[in-house]
């Protein structure tokens, strides 16, 4: 089933998705087809464990950093909210 549907969207998400629909060479309305069916597409059993290879291969290959180096960025750009609550 097809149906016509009107969006509103920002200037930057349009431009997102003209260059994508340009560097695929495809159309504008397949593009935006493909982003809402992908919004409700749960990843398949083999998308997970392919992404679970991927990061196990960074991990192993050195290409993390300590979740304390992250939460330390984390609180110095957006500060301790250990007291509210």
């Amino acid at each position: 089933m097809t149906i016509d549907v009107k969006l509103t969207l920002s200037d930057e998400i349009m431009a997102y998705l003209r260059r994508e629909a340009e560097n695929r060479k495809v159309s504008l309305d397949k593009v935006v087809s493909e982003v809402v069916e992908g919004y409700f597409d749960d990843p398949t059993r083999e998308e997970l464990l392919a992404g679970l290879r991927t990061a196990l291969l960074e991990v192993v290959a050195g290409k993390t950093h300590p979740a304390r180096e992250l939460l330390a960025e984390l609180k110095e750009e957006f500060g301790d909210d250990d007291d509210e609550g």
